[in-house]
């Protein structure tokens, strides 16, 4: 029975290798690349770069504009998430200290919203923005996707308010402390392992958007870095060393924002285990 125990171990922990290795072989690949001329990509394409060399990451940060679309990225990023969490948090406590037909009804309705695929609203979403004036604009862009967010975060502080005992606010509210007071000295706070989920969750997914800030900003210098990294992908010519050395750049700042937010989100999982 222990053989067989272990046999089964070895087998999953093999498994799980083989897993890691699939996961990893596509960023393998981009990083390994940047290094190399497009002759060794072609021909060498999975091996390390013989003699590794920046070349290409000099091209690419002086034809990307690399520090322009970063602050543009990172603005977008920051801002939109910022008012997300804030009118998310705020809708959410008040919807679950509500409790009753009227609230339930417009949590049901942001629920629904997010079963609504952005492509099918593409079309008319891009007309309405033209005509308010939000297109080509990176405070417009941010605009629009507070809104395009604020129902997943609602769902996800509405769960975490529930479990919140309402006594503590009670005792909050005895001590002078206001509505608004009470939220954001004492809910919020509590709140922290959801707010770093969502921000983490909602980075990820705002710096590899590609399809709103390509309908929403057509000049160069208010382009982000996906859309930038696009521009190295031709009908007529694939510049392979190119490309992969500006999806190196994109990336890299991610993989540095999730491993400092990495303990963040395990202390969030580990006090809501404890709390359950």
């Amino acid at each position: 029975m222990e053989k067989l125990r272990n046999t089964r171990k070895i087998l999953l922990e093999v498994f799980m290798v083989i897993l890691a290795v699939i996961f990893i072989s596509p960023a393998w690949i981009v990083l390994t690349n940047s290094f190399k001329p497009l002759g060794e990509i072609l021909t060498n394409t999975f091996g390390l770069p013989k003699s590794p060399s920046l070349e290409n990451f000099r091209y690419v940060l002086e034809n990307m504009n690399y520090v322009r679309v970063f602050f543009n990225t990172v603005c977008i990023c920051v801002f939109a998430i910022a008012f997300t969490v804030i009118l998310s948090a705020m809708c959410a406590y008040r919807l679950s200290r509500w409790n009753n037909k009227a609230s339930n009804a417009i949590l049901l309705l942001l629920m629904a919203s997010m079963t609504v695929p952005f492509q099918s609203i593409m079309l008319p979403f891009a007309k309405i923005c033209k005509s308010m004036n939000l297109t080509d604009s990176i405070p417009g862009l941010i605009l629009v996707l507070i809104p395009l967010y604020c129902p997943m975060a609602v769902f996800i502080f509405q769960g975490a308010i529930k479990s919140i005992p309402k006594e503590i606010e009670e005792a909050a509210q005895m001590d002078g402390c206001g509505k608004l007071g009470t939220f954001f000295k004492i809910i919020f706070p509590l709140l922290k392992p959801s707010t770093s989920s969502i921000v983490v969750l909602f980075t990820l997914q705002m710096w590899n958007d590609f399809t709103l800030p390509l309908i929403m900003l057509q000049s160069e210098s208010k382009k982000t870095i996906t859309t930038t990294v696009y521009s190295f992908f031709s009908a007529y010519s694939m510049r392979w060393d190119y490309a992969l050395t500006s999806l190196a750049l994109s990336i890299l700042p991610m993989i540095i924002f999730f491993l400092f937010m990495q303990k963040y989100i395990i202390s969030g999982i580990v006090a809501g285990a404890v709390k359950g």
